[in-house]
């Protein structure tokens, strides 16, 4: 019986045993689901940490649109500078089409001039033709003239002729 009670015993001490490292392995069992659990923590904190750094690059983002929108807003300055340049040559171009226009008609008025020049002179001309003409007037009178101190010369001839016959028929 002692024996039995020894064996018991023995049994029963491998069964402590048993039950102790089977507490032993309960006990680690639950320091691996708490590690299971903070490595689960450990995961949502990195989970959150990349949310952060996500949520920290948004202003960099934000920043480089503001930047972009800086960017744009000067290109659309410069558009409006390119518009308001084309719109001066445009101008520029009126301004020179006008110019030739003016230079145009600056040579019309040189030609008008030119021709109200010659004009004069071809009155001067008429002026002359006139004088001309009255000139030939005055000699074809003169010629009358002429023809009539002839006729008068022939008149005095003829009377002297006269003149002589009568003194000779009075001396007769």
């Amino acid at each position: 019986i002692d024996t039995e009670l020894l064996k018991l015993s023995l049994m029963l001490t491998e069964l402590l045993k048993l039950s102790l490292i089977d507490t032993e392995l309960l006990r680690l069992s639950l320091m691996l689901t708490e590690l299971l659990k903070l490595s689960l923590i450990d995961t949502e904190l990195l989970k959150l940490s990349l949310m952060l750094t996500e949520l920290l690059m948004l202003p960099l983002i934000d920043t480089e649109l503001l930047k972009l929108s800086l960017i744009d807003t000067e290109l659309l300055k410069l558009s409006l500078i390119d518009t308001e340049l084309l719109r001066l040559s445009l101008i520029d171009t009126e301004l020179l089409k006008l110019s030739l226009m003016l230079t145009e008609l600056l040579k019309l008025s040189l030609i008008d001039t030119e021709l109200l020049r010659l004009s004069l002179i071809d009155t001067e001309l008429l002026k002359l033709s006139l004088i001309d003409t009255e000139l030939l007037k005055l000699s074809l009178i003169d010629t009358e003239l002429l023809k009539l101190s002839l006729i008068d010369t022939e008149l005095l001839r003829l009377s002297l002729i006269d003149t002589e016959l009568l003194r000779l028929s009075l001396m007769l």
